[in-house]
């Protein structure tokens, strides 16, 4: 379906429902729990304690904000800093990009 203009896309952005809305949700949700569960594996610490600050936390608009802790993006390993933020970013970035274009392509098919 090829849209151009501004009003045939205002006119395809007022169909979208409460269930499209609910799978975007889904998608940035499940995006923000893998983010999270990376960046839990290649935290350097031992103890726990800085990997059990690491949670994502859903907005009031279907968003996901995750909190890396207090000691974000480095922690001192056992030979140096070894970062952990930017790492689970990237090694995520295709299969996040990847999931947003599932929820779109399912989201047009449905107002289609």
């Amino acid at each position: 379906m090829k849209k151009s203009g501004f009003s045939a896309s205002k006119k395809m952005l007022r169909k979208i429902t409460a269930e499209i809305e609910a799978s975007f949700e889904d998608a940035n949700r499940e995006n923000a729990e893998m983010i999270v569960d990376l960046a839990k594996v290649l935290i350097p610490e031992r103890s726990g304690a800085s990997r059990a600050v690491i949670r994502n936390m859903p907005g009031p608009d279907g968003s996901q904000l995750i909190d890396f802790g207090p000691k974000a993006k480095v922690i001192e390993g056992d030979r140096g800093p070894r970062p952990f933020v930017n790492p689970a970013l990237a090694g995520t970035k295709k299969k996040r990009a990847a999931r947003s274009r599932k929820a779109i392509r399912d989201a047009i098919k449905a107002v289609k």
